[in-house]
């Protein structure tokens, strides 16, 4: 009986080592579980961090004018507009449109209209955009809006790559004739007009840089090198003259 009791109490002995042994080694693995666990989140809470700072870096090392294309705004005319300055201006191709370095949309149309409004004292409501070069091929916005001092008139602005904005024209009128997309004048007639508007702004020294076709007529750019001033004139299909805003 003794023999007995003391083979069973070995036996509940033996069981409790097994036990305990067993506790021990998982406890291990659990240890060394967590230990992984924690060394693998370390590590990718570092590489998320490096890496956004890379990036943050990345977007504050990079070009003012690649941030701006980031960002362009689309341009708009008004929702009833008379075309003035589109009429007046080229659409520009995809690569021209990409090469050029003017200010934000929205931020050239305040800078204007705050000029326009300060210039007569009244609320000018906005009519349409166009977007024109130099020679030299340096591009500015031209924004037209309706006079509410003078109704039927326009005020007409340029805004520059600095965004600069300058008052070409506070009267412009529309003009309009029946049949007006029917020449009535030929080339070299056409051509004759606008050099005679050109000498008289500029003097002798005026020299034709360039002639282009405009939805309005033909375009013509005369250039004073010794004064360093550009001269734009459209003469329409009718002969009539239409001058054009350019950069001093």
């Amino acid at each position: 009986m003794k023999n007995l009791l003391l083979s069973i109490l070995a036996f509940l002995l033996t069981c409790c080592f097994i036990f305990l042994l067993v506790l021990v080694t998982n406890q291990q693995v659990l240890a060394k579980v967590h230990e992984t666990i924690s060394s693998y989140s370390d590590t990718n809470n570092t590489v998320q961090s490096k890496a956004s700072a890379e990036k943050t870096d990345f977007e504050s090392n990079m070009p003012n004018d690649k941030k701006h294309d980031a960002q362009k705004e689309k341009p708009y005319n008004a929702k009833k507009h008379e075309p003035i300055a589109k009429l007046a201006t080229h659409d520009l191709n995809d690569k021209e449109a990409g090469e050029i370095n003017l200010p934000q949309f929205s931020e050239a149309l305040n800078k204007a209209k705050k000029m326009v409004d300060n210039d007569n004292h009244s609320e000018n409501k906005y009519n349409d955009y166009g977007i024109d070069s130099t020679c030299e091929g340096t591009y500015y916005y031209i924004f037209t809006f309706e006079n509410k001092q003078h109704p039927k008139t326009y005020y007409r602005v340029t805004v520059d790559q600095n965004n600069e904005a300058r008052i070409f024209d506070d009267a412009y009128q529309v003009q309009k004739h029946q049949d007006q997309d029917k020449p009535r004048i030929s080339p070299h007639e056409s051509e004759v007009i606008a050099q005679k508007y050109a000498k008289d702004a500029l003097g002798n020294n005026a020299t034709l840089k360039k002639v282009q076709a405009s939805k309005q007529g033909m375009s013509y750019t005369f250039y004073d090198a010794a004064a360093n001033k550009e001269y734009k004139v459209i003469v329409n299909k009718l002969g009539d003259v239409i001058r054009q805003p350019a950069l001093k």
